[in-house]
């Protein structure tokens, strides 16, 4: 059974951005989006292993809010369950939920929901007019985003919303 404990709104907290980077996509000094390269690889290898199957990936971005001359997420985990999906469209199972919100749980950090990443193996990092259907729907605030990744042509790329729109922005992996 699922059950909410608390619910509070966080304010981004006042912080440099991380500085040791390993990997930069973008010419940002300062980027909306770092990743922890932990997360990254978690991430990377759910994303690899979904595509020997065919199949499209799919979870979430945990992390914080910071702010440093301008408004940033981190990405410190991923959480995930089980899904229905095919080469061409993924969702979480129905009976996933319970499962979803037990890994959520275990995370042992106050996080919040920074975002989503799904597949497209084979063919390109993009979002799909229902990537940003789910992109307005549901990671519809100022730092929400979402990560396309193409493990098969090794492409990977970060969006959010500006001025309604679904816009590419840089990201950079951080120890």
């Amino acid at each position: 059974m699922v059950k909410i404990s608390n619910e509070e709104k966080k304010e981004p907290k006042l912080q440099p951005p991380p500085q040791q980077i390993l990997y930069r996509h973008g010419k940002e000094k300062e980027f909306e989006l770092y990743i922890k390269e932990n997360a990254f690889q978690s991430l990377l290898e759910h994303c690899n292993k979904m595509a020997e199957e065919n199949k499209e990936a799919m979870g979430f971005l945990v992390g914080d809010v910071k702010y440093w001359n301008k408004e940033y997420a981190v990405v410190y985990d991923i959480a995930t369950a089980s899904l229905d999906a095919s080469p061409y469209h993924v969702k979480f199972r129905k009976d996933a939920f319970e499962e979803l919100f037990n890994k959520l749980d275990e995370i042992n950090f106050d996080y919040i929901l920074v975002g989503w990443y799904h597949s497209h193996p084979g063919y390109s990092s993009f979002m799909s007019e229902i990537d940003v259907e789910t992109q307005r729907k549901y990671f519809n605030k100022s730092f929400h985003v979402a990560l396309v990744v193409d493990p098969i042509k090794k492409e990977i790329k970060a969006f959010k919303l500006k001025n309604s729109e679904c816009v590419e922005i840089g990201y950079a992996i951080v120890k």
